[in-house]
């Protein structure tokens, strides 16, 4: 716990793309300061695999402005979110549903299709080579590292095949703000 707290104090110290150090987050609010540093640092590309997309972590103001950013800092950016129950999601009136219905394609959503609901992982992967990653849904725990290209690809590869299988989402559309 005390490599944590110190990594929390120093959250600014830790670049995407340059710091290669694992380490592990295990609380709600460790997790939610880590998730905002390291989109904080996204120049292009996020994705996101979430089962219910955890309002603890994901449904913030501070979440909510570095997600809005990103889409607007370029056209070329991409932000992927694929959802196991985005019924759920939207019925609790999640912020960054509202920000993808304003935003439209700068920000796409998708339910995981049925073969693919067994998948017990967590993660976000950032610019091809950010990765938080929580393999197990009964538990907080996710390993983190701003610079580990080889366990990004291999989650990249999930994603993309998931994401290619899913359908665009309707609940993230029809949203009344």
């Amino acid at each position: 716990m005390e490599k944590i707290t110190e990594i929390i104090e120093n959250i600014e110290q830790y670049q995407l793309g340059e710091t290669d150090e694992d380490f592990i987050c295990v609380s709600d609010e460790h997790n939610r300061i880590i998730t905002v540093a390291l989109v904080r640092q996204v120049e292009l590309h996020l994705d996101i695999l979430s089962r219910d997309f955890d309002p603890d972590i994901y449904d913030n103001q501070e979440f909510f402005e570095v997600i809005e950013d990103l889409a607007l800092h370029s056209r070329h950016s991409r932000i992927r979110i694929l959802l196991h129950n985005t019924k759920k999601v939207a019925q609790r009136g999640h912020m960054i549903f509202y920000l993808g219905k304003r935003l439209g394609s700068l920000l796409q959503f998708r339910s995981l299709a049925e073969k693919h609901q067994h998948i017990p992982d967590t993660f976000m992967l950032a610019d091809g080579i950010g990765v938080m990653h929580r393999p197990h849904t009964d538990t907080l725990a996710a390993s983190v590292n701003f610079k580990d290209r080889p366990k990004v690809k291999k989650l990249s590869q999930l994603f993309n095949n998931i994401w290619e299988d899913s359908e665009p989402d309707a609940e993230s559309r029809h949203i009344v703000v």
